[in-house]
């Protein structure tokens, strides 16, 4: 065993020590834990912003407004498990006529997490993020592998963590944070060895869909299987029907063009297929987007590996067989930068070239010209598991394809009639994560307070004297939670 290992090893001993300490704390206690992490990082100042600029290329407001995004889901979370949502209390009590047992059930951690730090949110999606604030919120404690793209920007977020749990006198093992970087071996090797330690009991990941799926497969392959919520991201096609193109064909392309390129296309919900059906309005919007699209400006992305991914592959799609480039931004780019563009193609052959549906990680989308309706209906039946699918049309044009309306719902978490699905909004009836290879697990999401879902298990006592139940489950309702007692939702105590 090597040093790395040891390390390694002991982070994960503190980890699940620190689980048998979180057991014990109830909601309303990891709640308060909860805003005061937002606290801290709320506090922090122009230094962290600064910092996250210079490693990611990222442009300060757009870091401001993810810093504010990051101490909204700190605290929105801490007060949905406060709510004890997530607790699902269910209590049906004892009848000595009828023999019926007290049987109660609530819902409590899972165990130690380890959460993968994204490259494209170094607040929201990392090491202070939402998979660390739900599953610290759910009482489970948190492992960050920190992403090598913001290393300095981590372990800022980590310090503000460490010290709000020094201040609460928690156990270290709470939160670790860990860098490549700092210890011997890739990050890929770390990020193995620690998905398939057996004191780990999930993984929260944000990134390829390479990366998350080794991650699946190695936490499959485990003599004890251990959850994987990988969101791996989406082509999030947008199908644009006839009426809408013929009354804002020259809008919509605006929107489409702003909702691709934002950020320098480095979104998960970027909206990389456009589908219609040939005619005047597709030809309207075609002109118009071709106008837009010249008319961005290259900018920096996250790192050089994400441009070199993205040169390589939007090469690869440009070149397949029966494809033309219609809209490219009309200034080259320097090293690092990502250029837009935009291919079309024919619905035949995107259909039968499956690499014409592979996601590209930049400002860059396929257009997808078709014959027919019928086409348009193949497509929505092929497609694979999306985070996104949008209807651009009309309350008219969803009547008239109720066929390919009813076919996507298989395919996506989030369905969006009309506007772009760049932009997720930190909400309990946010829905991000679809059906594989989106995601692993379609049925939950990571973003929201339903987040949290993810990284608990349900317990169910039977007939234990009220003193050694957990405060969920008492008698007396002393958090105040909204319980179903024998089938009824109640706040009442008993």
């Amino acid at each position: 065993m090597n040093q790395s290992q040891v390390f390694l090893d002991e982070r994960v001993r503190i980890a699940a020590e620190a689980f048998q300490f979180l057991k014990s704390t109830t909601i309303a206690e990891r709640a308060v834990f909860m805003h005061a992490v937002a606290d801290k990082i709320e506090g922090l100042g122009p230094e962290l912003l600064e910092t996250a600029h210079a490693e990611t290329a990222l442009p300060l407001p757009r870091l401001t407004g993810e810093k504010a995004r990051t101490v909204g889901q700190w605290r929105s979370y801490a007060n949905a498990v406060a709510l004890g949502i997530y607790t699902e209390a269910r209590i049906d009590l004892a009848n000595s006529e009828t023999g019926k047992n007290d049987i109660r059930k609530f819902n409590l951690g899972i165990g130690p997490v380890v959460v993968f730090g994204a490259s494209n949110f170094p607040f929201a999606f990392s090491t202070a993020g939402g998979d660390t604030a739900s599953a610290i919120g759910a009482g489970c404690p948190v492992i960050v592998k920190g992403h090598s793209g913001h290393t300095h920007t981590s372990t800022m977020m980590a310090e503000a963590i460490a010290a709000v749990i020094k201040d609460f006198g928690w156990p270290e093992g709470v939160f670790s944070h860990i860098l490549g970087a700092n210890i011997e071996g890739t990050d890929t090797k770390i990020g193995a060895y620690l998905t398939g330690h057996p004191l780990v009991k999930a993984v929260g990941f944000t990134g390829s869909y390479w990366g998350g799926k080794a991650l699946f497969d190695i936490a499959n392959q485990r003599e004890e299987p251990i959850p994987v919520f990988a969101e791996m991201g989406s082509i999030n096609p947008v199908f644009a029907f006839t009426h809408m193109l013929e009354e804002r064909a020259e809008a919509l392309a605006k929107e489409y063009a702003t909702s691709l390129t934002m950020g320098v296309g480095q979104f998960c919900t970027n909206p990389g297929v456009f589908i219609a059906v040939k005619g005047d309005g597709l030809d309207r919007f075609k002109n118009a987007l071709a106008l837009e699209i010249a008319a961005i400006v290259p900018s920096t992305m996250l790192n050089t590996g994400i441009y070199e991914h993205f040169e390589k592959n939007k090469t690869t799609l440009s070149n397949q067989e029966a494809v033309s480039v219609i809209a490219e931004s009309g200034t080259e780019a320097a090293q690092g930068q990502g250029r837009a563009r935009i291919i079309s193609t024919s619905a035949d052959n995107f259909l039968k070239n499956q690499v014409l549906s592979e996601e590209v990680f930049g400002p860059f989308a396929v257009l997808v010209e078709a014959e027919s309706e019928a086409e348009v209906l193949a497509i929505a039946q092929q497609l694979k598991g999306q985070l996104t699918i949008t209807f651009a049309g009309t309350k008219e044009d969803v009547q008239e394809h109720q066929d390919v309306f009813h076919a996507v719902k298989d395919k996506a978490g989030r369905l969006l009639f009309n506007g772009m699905p760049t932009g997720v909004e930190v909400v309990y009836a946010m829905q991000h994560g679809g059906p594989f290879p989106s995601c692993t697990d379609p049925r939950f999401t990571s973003v929201g307070p339903d987040a949290v879902k993810r990284f608990v298990r349900p317990l169910s006592f039977q007939n234990w004297p009220d003193e050694f139940l957990p405060e969920e489950l008492k008698n007396e309702n002393t958090l105040g939670i909204s319980r179903i007692v024998d089938g009824s939702a109640t706040k009442t105590s008993i």
